[in-house]
């Protein structure tokens, strides 16, 4: 058989079109509004807010903008409900705030098509829906119970799919049926990103790149930032870090968990092809222990395929680990060319809910849980209008809650790379 990964690129699939450009650094003004370290959905959210609202705004990448996850994720969106569902959260945070959780998030969707629409951006949206399909039988049975709670906290348009109706949805003998979601959408990151980033800076804010925040110091009037390129005094700072939240700001290292999330893209298939595999051109996932989430290209020609592969940036070991996990769902595209392979880093919180809030005067997005593209585009808008002070549009439901992290963690999540193999096992023998 020929190498299936012959002439494979290691970038992401979607910078063939909307390719990244190394900027050189600016020159940096001396003191601004608001500093925002981090130039990916959530800080370019804030910006746009900040920058529109008269504010100078400066933005600091420490590499070519739209090096990060933002460009490199899978371009899913979704109010996200399966990672603790209805109960999980209510043991948390109580069943109140466990609906204004779970109905604030039914909107996160909605908010991006209505920000694509406003600033005119270009990137592919369309709401495509999701099926997520039951990996075993008895996982079918209780992502029912999920679903009847789902509808009951929220009244979501969704339903369950039964094992003899799979091939409606998807090419597959592989599950037992499955839950079809009607508000889930798809588009474009990289596009998506160049579009905020316009906004921005037609908006009148700076965002420099290759440009890397080495110390953030209080001042009387605020903060004093130095950075590779100088000292920038800021009245505000946010930290929109997420999945490289680093040494510069402990305290948020220490309660997100970096974790490597990859994808590989197909050649183009025949349109017979992706009719059998992906008749109804949703975004997929399942319900397999080492989640994976996959999808039709925009074009609708290729398959896109993703999850947990290697703790390294590692192409060739990631898409292998990746197509064999592909062939577990299509195993037709065994002798399928795997064009592309690359990853990123999302990062978790303790709590498995995102964050968004103030510590030590620093204001900071970030913990999306790999459900970066929806969650960061709105929280990053409502951090903005926090710090414009704008009570009313900045409020959410996921305010004042406690962004915990445990005993000795650092940073380094080492611990996942055996928990994320010991799943595989259990997934192998279907335990």
């Amino acid at each position: 058989m020929a190498d299936v990964f012959a002439g494979m690129k290691s970038q992401p699939y979607w910078w063939d079109e909307a390719p990244r450009i190394d900027e050189g650094a600016p020159e940096l003004p001396a003191e601004v509004d608001v500093l925002i370290v981090g130039a990916g959905f959530s800080g370019l959210g804030a910006a746009r807010v900040l920058a529109k609202a008269g504010k100078s705004v400066l933005v600091c990448e420490s590499g070519f903008i739209g090096y990060g996850a933002s460009t490199r994720n899978g371009g899913m969106l979704g109010p996200s409900f399966h990672k603790l569902g209805v109960e999980g959260l209510k043991s948390h945070f109580g069943e109140e705030r466990t609906h204004a959780i779970f109905n604030e998030s039914i909107g996160f969707v909605d908010f991006v098509s209505g920000l694509v629409e406003e600033e005119r951006i270009d990137c592919s949206f369309h709401r495509a829906g999701r099926f997520r399909g039951a990996s075993q039988p008895a996982h079918y049975d209780y992502m029912a119970r999920e679903l009847e709670a789902q509808i009951e906290a929220t009244g979501i348009e969704a339903e369950m799919v039964p094992k003899e109706d799979v091939y409606e949805e998807i090419g597959t003998k592989r599950f037992h049926g499955g839950i079809r979601y009607y508000i889930d959408g798809g588009l474009h990151p990289a596009k998506y990103h160049d579009g905020l980033l316009r906004v921005v800076r037609e908006s009148g804010g700076i965002v420099a790149a290759n440009t890397e925040v080495t110390q953030i110091e209080h001042s009387p009037n605020g903060f004093r930032v130095a950075t590779s390129q100088g000292i920038v005094d800021a009245a505000a700072v946010a930290i929109c870090t997420n999945g490289y939240t680093g040494k510069l700001t402990p305290w948020f290292r220490r309660r997100v968990l970096p974790i490597r999330s990859s994808i590989i893209a197909t050649e183009a298939l025949d349109a017979e092809t992706m009719d059998r595999l992906m008749p109804t051109r949703r975004m997929y996932g399942d319900s397999r222990r080492v989640m994976a989430y996959y999808r039709p290209s925009p074009d609708g020609q290729c398959i896109l395929f993703g999850g947990r592969a290697t703790s390294a940036e590692k192409p060739l070991a990631n898409a292998k680990k990746l197509r064999a996990s592909m062939l577990d769902v299509f195993p037709e595209l065994e002798k399928t060319r795997i064009t592309h392979s690359w990853s990123g880093l999302v990062a978790y919180a303790f709590d498995h809910v995102p964050h968004l809030g103030e510590h030590d005067g620093l204001w900071y997005a970030m913990g999306y849980c790999g459900s970066g593209v929806a969650r960061a585009s709105f929280f990053g808008t409502k951090l903005g209008h926090k710090m414009l002070g704008n009570t009313a549009e900045g409020r959410t439901a996921f305010d004042d809650l406690p962004m915990r992290t445990r005993p000795l963690y650092t940073g380094n999540p080492w611990f996942m790379a055996p928990i994320i193999q010991w799943h595989r096992l259990l997934d192998r023998f279907g335990l």
